[in-house]
């Protein structure tokens, strides 16, 4: 019996994510760099003789983002069935390579960042110096209008007990947030 693995992969380079700003629900297409970047790293990743062995899929969860979304095509998985979001399969016949059935899930979806939606770190802090609050740390302070650690990391947590092998596109503060909060996500 193969041992479950998780895959979390990130959602590639957009303009917010290139410049520093926070981003959530905004919704931003991946960049032309994004793109080739997530092309090659399907190629390096996915194969019968790689990390990501499509036929050993059991399930693939993917962010409502439309850049998660384009990230896990990118990948060239070769699903039997069709991405949810579009109307007809695009991997032809000789490309399949998983039964595995992708779905959209809200809980893996990306921080909702609230106020602080499309700003970067340095005006965040630059808005808090000017209103007299201390420093920003969103582990610590979460986001005004938005999410708090403890709500992000529930919604990941209910997802990562599945015990199959799981892929799925979604932001980078997953990975900080086990640093951040060892054994929370497992």
């Amino acid at each position: 019996m193969t041992t479950p693995r998780v895959f979390i992969i990130r959602h590639g380079e957009t303009e917010w994510s290139l410049n520093g700003r926070h981003t959530g629900s905004t919704e931003l297409p991946l960049t032309a760099n994004g793109e080739k970047r997530m092309r090659a790293t399907g190629q390096a990743l996915v194969g019968d003789d790689r990390l990501i062995v499509p036929s050993q899929l059991a399930h693939i969860y993917v962010s409502p983002r439309k850049r998660a979304q384009r990230t896990l095509e990118l990948l060239n998985l070769g699903c039997r069935d069709k991405m949810p979001w579009q109307d007809q399969q695009q991997t032809k016949p000789q490309d399949i390579r998983t039964d595995a059935k992708v779905q959209i899930d809200d809980n893996i979806r990306e921080w909702d960042y609230g106020d602080y939606e499309g700003l970067t770190s340095a005006t965040i802090r630059e808005q808090r110096n000017k209103n007299g609050e201390g420093p920003w740390d969103i582990w610590r302070d979460g986001c005004p209008g938005g999410e708090y650690v403890e709500c992000s990391l529930v919604r990941r947590s209910l997802k990562l007990t599945y015990p199959s092998q799981i892929t799925g596109g979604c932001h980078k503060a997953t990975g900080y947030a086990d640093r951040q909060y060892p054994g929370t996500l497992s």
